[in-house]
């Protein structure tokens, strides 16, 4: 039944209304499921959150009576969930605050068939709050392309944004996606950051890509997350797609740490479906929001980066030099370091591989890789934003103040088929970490060989 133009329901709607506010005893003891009660909670909250369809037309809003039992979550599933009838995955759901990105709303992280060559069709959303027993269905969402695919089989990353509705106090704890209003929920996601936080001001947070083709080289992983902590990462999160046993070991020795904080995201993308490196944009993206809930800056990495400041030693003395209210990006300059592939123990490729391109490679913002401020950021590309917040503006980094180290195994095509173009200098700035890395490294060795 609909609300706009059908006086005589809006009158009865404003009769119950006033039922309810008029006998707040019997409207209180919810536990009774008094028939009128139950007709004045829904009836009331249909006039509440009527205007909002007036507004905005694509956003309908519908008391999902028959989606009373509420969902039980005690932890956010870390899968991909299938939505019926439609080629989208769903993985995880974040509280959107912000006017200018959509907000209020629930942002949903989701890995979907090309929607340039392929009909997505009509997505809902369900919502559950504490206070309701039962479900809001508001609909249809909007489907936000975070990165189109180069082919009509591809797989991308997508927001899906559930708006909430009008007249309800709060930010709903469950979300899920289907095909239809109210229908059965065959996805369930949690809301991962619903209470207000505010981040630290000048607190750091580092991003890395997924991990995948059964990823071994976990004494990479442990000097890669030692040398960010000594740049001052207060909170380190990786996703893994695959990885040998033993990188899984040196995760679970830093995440049962309880002086550690690290975060492993299992992001068991599809491995038949096709797409750019298992959806790596949606695991950035989703990163972005996880941390920016927590942190002031997010930096987003692949495992060989390193974003290094080159005239202070931490990425927190950095940003006083440098940081302005309205930059909502530091991007930082690609060098290339070729990587020493020596089997010395301790083999630490930060101590060991000096010789680097003695310029930009490309001098432009292409192969940067990026800081942000995580609350100017709206979606992010692998090496620089998307979309910032529109008072945001780029700063790219000059590289005598700081720079991207990439420490790549395999020269990229551009360097064999170039390398007249390209001169190396010997830079062992590194060196200056060097005894607190190796102290750091050889500890958590010790701690990864003791869980065998």
């Amino acid at each position: 039944m609909k609300l706009t133009g059908v006086p005589t329901f809006l009158l009865l709607v404003t009769y119950l209304t006033d039922r309810c506010r008029g006998s707040r005893l019997t409207c209180a003891a919810r536990s009774k499921r008094h028939q009128l009660l139950d007709l004045c909670s829904h009836l009331k909250l249909q006039h509440d959150v009527g205007a909002r369809t007036e507004k905005r037309s694509g956003d309908q809003v519908r008391v999902c009576r028959n989606m009373t039992t509420k969902p039980h979550l005690e932890k956010e599933p870390q899968t991909f969930q299938h939505v019926p009838d439609r080629k989208v995955m769903v993985f995880s759901a974040y509280y959107e605050t912000r006017r200018k990105a959509d907000g209020p709303a629930i942002r949903i992280i989701a890995c979907s068939w090309q929607a340039a060559y392929n009909t997505i069709g009509d997505l809902f959303c369900h919502m559950w709050y504490d206070s309701y027993d039962y479900a809001i269905s508001v609909g249809p969402a909007i489907y936000n392309v975070v990165h189109p695919g180069r082919f009509p089989n591809s797989w991308c990353s997508h927001f899906i944004i559930c708006r909430l509705p009008r007249g309800i106090h709060g930010v709903p704890y469950a979300v899920s996606v289907g095909p239809r209003r109210c229908a059965t929920p065959k996805t369930m996601l949690m809301v991962l950051n619903r209470k207000r936080r505010v981040a630290q001001p000048n607190s750091h947070a580092l991003c890395i890509s997924p991990l995948y083709n059964h990823f071994q080289n976990w004494k990479m992983v442990i000097e890669v997350f030692e040398m960010h902590k000594l740049l001052g990462a207060k909170e380190i999160t990786i996703y893994v797609h695959t990885a040998a046993l033993h990188t899984h070991r040196t995760l679970q020795s830093y995440t049962t740490d309880k002086t550690e904080k690290v975060n492993v995201i299992d992001w068991p993308f599809p491995r038949h479906y096709q797409s750019f490196l298992n959806c790596q944009r949606a695991a950035l993206n989703d990163c972005l929001y996880r941390m920016g809930y927590y942190h002031r800056y997010v930096t987003i990495t692949d495992l060989d980066e390193i974003l290094v400041p080159r005239v202070t030693e931490t990425w927190q003395e950095l940003m006083k030099l440098v940081a302005k209210p309205e930059i909502g990006v530091y991007m930082f300059q690609h060098m290339y370091f070729r990587r020493n592939t020596s089997t010395e123990n301790p083999y630490l490729i930060t101590q060991s591989s000096f010789w680097r391109t003695d310029e930009a490679t490309p001098v432009v913002k292409v192969r940067c890789k990026s800081m942000y401020r995580a609350d100017k950021a709206i979606s992010i590309n692998v090496h620089i934003p998307y979309l910032l917040m529109p008072d945001a503006v780029e700063y790219l980094m000059p590289p005598e103040t700081a720079m991207l180290h990439h420490y790549r195994a395999e020269q990229t095509e551009s360097f064999e088929k170039h390398p007249e173009c390209y001169q190396f200098i010997e830079d062992r700035h590194m060196e200056k970490y060097k005894k607190r890395l190796v102290r750091a490294f050889q500890a958590r060795k010790r701690a990864v060989n003791r869980m065998e």
